[in-house]
């Protein structure tokens, strides 16, 4: 417990200005919603807004705060981006499911798909998880740009049609390469080296020079200790997690499994 409040301090002061104010702009929609009863909803926000915000709402109402109830909507189960929507009068789920089909939509890629959005001037906030699928393609946009989205015939040079007829079951599975390593300590220099094939002193000079983000929180110390579960990522080298740590060898090294994201 005392582990999590200290992350959760960490990354209150890790902020940015841009993040003060998304957290000064979420504080302001839940109060309004409380004042008139309506319901009040934020764009598509990342992992790492969603942890901020959620930690700036839950502060706030530690504060004395009056804020409504409100929910964290991605479209399905385990989205990674989403919405907070304070529940109210009026209440509606401000985004939709967009299926995109056709006879080779399945050579279509995520970035072929966020780039013909963001090509119609589509912000990236308007836009949520984009599930790629080898018969169709879902992507979760705000209502306000539904109309624009709907006009959409070609992705990437391909034909596409468009429905809203979404099931969880076109969730793809999340798929992981496997990494089996044996590591001398649990340090974020020793798990990335094996997690992007470089040598530690190496991934050193990535972390001192570029940053890992840990957790949501970005670091630059070598020597943080990395736990089972824990999700990190480099800049151009991808995104993985500690999935499990295991004994040790006979040479007094521990073992692990890392999964790198695809």
């Amino acid at each position: 417990m005392d582990n999590d409040i200290g992350h959760r301090l960490r990354l209150l002061q890790s902020i940015s200005d841009d993040e003060r104010i998304l957290l000064r702009h979420i504080v302001d929609l839940g109060q309004n919603s409380q004042l008139s009863g309506r319901s009040r909803y934020s764009c598509f926000l990342d992992e790492r807004q969603l942890a901020l915000c959620t930690i700036s709402l839950e502060q706030h109402l530690s504060e004395g705060g009056d804020i409504p109830e409100y929910e964290l909507l991605g479209g399905y189960d385990k989205a990674e981006r989403r919405v907070i929507v304070f529940s109210g009068y009026g209440y509606t789920v401000p985004f939709s499911p967009v299926v995109f089909r056709g006879r080779d939509v399945g050579k279509l890629s995520h970035r072929d798909f966020l780039g013909t959005l963001m090509s119609l001037d589509i912000k990236r906030e308007m836009i949520g998880d984009i599930l790629v699928g080898e018969k169709q393609t879902v992507v979760f946009v705000m209502n306000s740009v539904l109309p624009v989205v709907e006009e959409i015939t070609k992705v990437g040079g391909v034909g596409v049609t468009i429905d809203h007829d979404f099931h969880e079951s076109y969730v793809p599975e999340k798929k992981f390469e496997i990494i089996n390593a044996t590591v001398k300590s649990l340090r974020i220099d020793a798990v990335l080296s094996d997690a992007i094939s470089v040598s530690r002193e190496k991934a050193q000079a990535f972390i001192r020079s570029e940053g890992v983000l840990l957790n949501h929180l970005m670091t630059f110390d070598p020597s943080e200790r990395v736990n089972e579960g824990d999700v990190f990522s480099l800049r151009g080298r991808g995104k993985f997690m500690l999935n499990r740590v295991g004994g040790m060898s006979k040479k007094d090294r521990i073992f692990i499994t890392i999964h790198k994201y695809k």
